[in-house]
């Protein structure tokens, strides 16, 4: 689904998908609020990318004949960016992980607010050489241990494309986690595990997604989604923002969408959820929302004019 480049803040997200009728499907998702997900705590973040051998290309290295774009560190910054606005402190931390021979280490990237993310340089371990494994129980013990040190609430975003070597280990981690967690004796963390690529073992997502089915212990430590490459930024993004914010979060108590002329769209009388969709009617190229005395003035003409253009070109040719 084509994205806008830059939405109009607090939009974190905005979808557009033009209807062959002239219509346009909207998928509109809200910044995170911090004090909204995780109270007024002390938050910390890492994004964790992984740099086992299989995604050089992906980091922009295309061998003798030339350099294929950076898809990786076209994501991670935006992950970066996004994982900022729920820290208490505005910076997140980032990490590669599965370098070294046997992919079995970790090397930090650095940790930064939001400004700085979005022009980080990620191009892979410049200490450590690319993995030829996949362990991701060091990442994981790096944010339990070190991220997550002093602080009330830690979110942890790991990016694979391959099948993790070391799953019973981090699964069993990850049983001694939430058993903490739910005696009270940790702090809440949540982890993110966004496989990317046909690579990746459908299974195993899922094996951590459903761990503690069965278990008794009652938290939400993992969550797992997968998108079809490291190209698609949206997919990727998409399960980021569906755990941050949902159709079943709200960010005020009520809430409209408009068009330009103020006819309402779509309207929310119990709470104006962080992520909804609407329909904006053919030929419209904006929608406001507003909540109380607050109004977002989103255009989408980036998207909804080039595909107008395109079909006159084609009535033109035709």
């Amino acid at each position: 689904m084509p994205k806008i480049a830059h939405p109009i803040r607090p939009l974190a997200d905005v979808n557009v998908l033009p209807q062959k009728d002239g219509t346009s499907d909207i998928v509109v998702c809200f910044m995170p609020d911090p004090v909204m997900i995780v109270g007024e705590g002390n938050s910390k973040a890492m994004l964790a990318l992984d740099a086992s051998a299989s995604l050089r290309s992906e980091y922009g290295f295309g061998g003798a004949f030339g350099g294929s774009p950076n898809f990786v560190e076209l994501v991670a910054r935006k992950i970066g960016a996004l994982l900022t606005g729920i820290t208490k402190s505005g910076m997140a931390m980032g990490i590669y992980w599965a370098v070294s021979h046997d992919g079995s280490q970790i090397e930090a990237i650095g940790e930064f607010e939001e400004a700085a993310w979005s022009q980080a340089v990620i191009v892979g371990p410049k200490k450590q050489v690319w993995g030829k494994g996949t362990k991701l129980l060091p990442a994981l013990r790096y944010c339990v241990d070190t991220v997550a040190k002093d602080s009330d609430w830690t979110m942890g975003v790991f990016i694979t494309d391959g099948v993790i070597e070391d799953e019973k280990e981090c699964l069993a981690f990850g049983l001694k986690l939430g058993q903490e967690m739910a005696t009270g004796r940790r702090s809440p963390l949540k982890f993110i595990l966004i496989g990317v690529g046909k690579q990746v073992d459908k299974g195993q997502l899922e094996r951590f997604d459903d761990m503690f089915e069965g278990s008794g212990i009652e938290v939400d430590l993992w969550s797992t989604g997968l998108a079809y490459s490291m190209r698609d930024e949206a997919d990727i993004l998409n399960v980021l923002y569906g755990e941050l914010m949902d159709e079943q979060m709200t960010v005020a108590p009520s809430g409209e969408v408009r068009n330009r002329d103020g006819k309402i769209l779509k309207s929310w009388t119990n709470g104006l959820p962080g992520k909804f969709r609407f329909t904006l009617p053919r030929g419209e190229s904006q929608f406001v929302i507003t909540v109380g005395e607050h109004r977002i003035v989103q255009d989408v003409s980036e998207i909804t004019g080039a595909v107008r253009s395109q079909s006159q070109l084609l009535v033109q040719k035709g």
